[in-house]
């Protein structure tokens, strides 16, 4: 089970909007653990004002994700609240779902040699949200907001699966901080294998941000043995959200609890968590 609230400004991005935002950001936290989503509530927070037909588009393309996955939204409420009092729109969801897995996925597993594998581009939601916020028109630059669960239910059968997380707020960075610091072992990642987005870049290079720290909506990484990490590609490419899926990078005995990343320059930095909060209100 999964508790989730979002206040994402604006309310709606190319890409998707709050409505769609809700239902992928609750099923893909269930879905990177190996549950499968099955049933949503759904709470709404309403600004006086808010037009009818507006918050109905938001609704409908929550129903169009929730149809998409055989989620039952099985309960559900709202308030409208004064004028002022909130911003446009605030929903709130709980996901349930369920996992035949037999041993659960997690840090705890990764062992020294394990691949990681990220299934698309990172960071084009955070950058996508921080071009609009801050006016800028970038060309092909799209929130990868979108479900990861009929990707994800491909890999499950594998025997060395060992974990995977969406690279949601903190964007890929932190997941592989948490990662290594949970399991007590380093991570080493490549720039050069990273499946970049150049409009995502060009944002990143404008505005000073890191784009290992922004957030993506669609992107998940994966940790698998590094025996045979080309029969987990394999399964990813071959659906569209993962058409890019590459390793990026592996898990070493080496500087345990660290993350760094061989640049395209030859160097090696430190891969650090972000300082406070980049982009507020992202999701």
């Amino acid at each position: 089970m999964t508790i989730d609230g979002y206040t994402v400004s604006p309310l709606s991005f190319n890409g998707g909007d709050i409505g769609k935002l809700s239902v992928c950001g609750s099923a893909n936290d269930l879905s990177v653990r190996g549950a499968r989503p099955q049933y949503l509530a759904l709470g709404v927070i309403a600004e006086e004002g808010l037009p009818i037909r507006e918050l109905m588009t938001y609704m409908e393309s929550a129903a169009d994700v929730c149809r998409s996955l055989g989620i039952e939204l099985v309960t559900g409420d709202s308030k409208v609240v004064p004028r002022g009092q909130v911003d446009g729109l605030f929903l709130s969801t709980c996901c349930i779902g369920r996992t035949t897995l037999k041993t659960p996925l997690g840090a705890a597993n990764l062992r020294p040699g394990d691949s990681i594998i990220l299934s698309c581009p990172p960071g084009m939601h955070g950058a996508t949200i921080a071009a609009h916020r801050y006016g800028l028109k970038v060309r092909g630059l799209s929130s990868d907001c979108a479900a990861l669960w009929p990707m994800i239910e491909t890999l499950l059968p594998l025997p060395d699966l060992r974990c995977m997380r969406d690279c949601t707020r903190g964007g890929l960075g932190t997941v592989l901080c948490e990662w290594s610091e949970a399991a007590g072992l380093g991570i080493e990642i490549d720039e050069d294998t990273i499946p970049w987005d150049e409009a995502t870049l060009s944002v990143c290079d404008i505005l000073g941000f890191d784009p290992l720290h922004m957030a993506g909506e669609g992107c998940a990484a994966i940790a698998v043995s590094g025996e045979d990490p080309d029969r987990a590609l394999g399964l990813l490419r071959a659906h569209s959200l993962g058409e890019r899926a590459s390793v990026i990078g592996h898990v070493t005995k080496k500087h345990p609890g660290l993350v760094g990343i061989r640049t395209v320059s030859g160097g090696t930095r430190l891969v650090d968590r972000p300082v406070g909060e980049l982009l507020p209100r992202i999701c």
